[in-house]
């Protein structure tokens, strides 16, 4: 870590080392699950290969569920990302305590994102775009990119120093047509080992995949698999949203493979090093 007194110039610099670092990337979404969903595969593949990988949910996802009460979700939904980590191999998974459904890009939160950010001095920083139907996906964007600048300045959030690494930042996946298309400045080809790290970290999201999602697309009962069948769960996942979501994503960006994760470069932060985008898409 850089002192105290460190410049932005010299923070401005910062790029990974490969000789004497490892690669660190932190995903940063709104609820847990979110980080799993878009970057679940690339997450378990980068973490294969020696990346340290953090999750974070800037809210405990306390409101997604029809019968449980906040309190005893909240608690679930931990749980349920602690099993994640395990699967994909992060180094840890951050769940901040703000409320589901009232998140807001406010001072004591920027503070909060800064310093979290801060400590773990990132190469690459991804999050969802700005644009998007949940308040709280769309404040967890301001945040990132109103925290971004604010990493290299010495005098904000003082009592974390500045790191030497300045981060690139991403946006994750999503199928928003309005104001624009995402663009597919990185697409990480998912191997059958991804794809299969990918729903095994989201079937521990029990909470959402089984019961909160299917209620509220209407998916009848009887189609959900129960808990200690993996192989149905994996299934259930792929055929509700994955299968549609890879056949519209090979279309509308004319992909030649099976299954993708797909980002888009951001113009706040770094940009990346031609060693750093191989690294992300899993070349050697």
């Amino acid at each position: 870590m850089a002192s105290e007194n460190a410049s932005a110039d010299h923070f401005s610099r910062g790029q990974w080392e490969p000789a004497v670092e490892r690669f660190r990337v932190m995903v940063v979404g709104a609820h847990p699950d979110d980080p799993d969903f878009h970057f679940g595969g690339t997450a378990s593949r980068l973490a294969a290969h020696g990346a340290r990988v953090v999750f974070v949910s800037l809210t405990n996802g306390d409101k997604g569920h029809f019968s449980m009460s906040s309190a005893e979700l909240a608690a679930r939904r931990l749980a349920e990302t602690r099993a994640a980590a395990k699967v994909y191999g992060l180094e840890d998974y951050v769940v901040m305590d703000n409320r589901d459904c009232e998140l807001a890009p406010t001072l004591e939160n920027r503070l909060a994102l800064t310093g979290l950010v801060r400590k773990f001095a990132p190469h690459a920083v991804f999050t969802h775009r700005p644009n998007d139907y949940h308040a709280d996906h769309r404040a967890t964007s301001q945040l990132v990119m109103d925290v971004t600048y604010l990493l290299g300045v010495p005098l904000w959030c003082p009592d974390v120093p500045v790191p030497k690494t300045k981060p690139s930042v991403w946006y994750l996946r999503d199928a928003f047509e309005n104001p624009r298309r995402m663009r597919p400045d990185l697409v990480v080809e998912l191997s059958p080992s991804d794809r299969e790290n990918l729903f095994g970290g989201l079937v521990c999201h029990r909470s959402q995949f089984f019961e909160w999602l299917p209620f509220d697309m209407g998916i009848p009962a009887d189609e959900i698999p129960p808990a200690d069948d993996a192989v149905r769960a994996r299934e259930f996942i792929w055929r509700h949203w994955f299968r549609p979501r890879w056949s519209m994503d090979a279309g509308r960006f004319a992909l030649a493979g099976e299954a993708f994760e797909i980002f888009e470069l951001s113009e706040y932060g770094r940009e990346p090093t031609p060693e750093e985008i191989r690294f992300l898409k899993g070349e050697r």
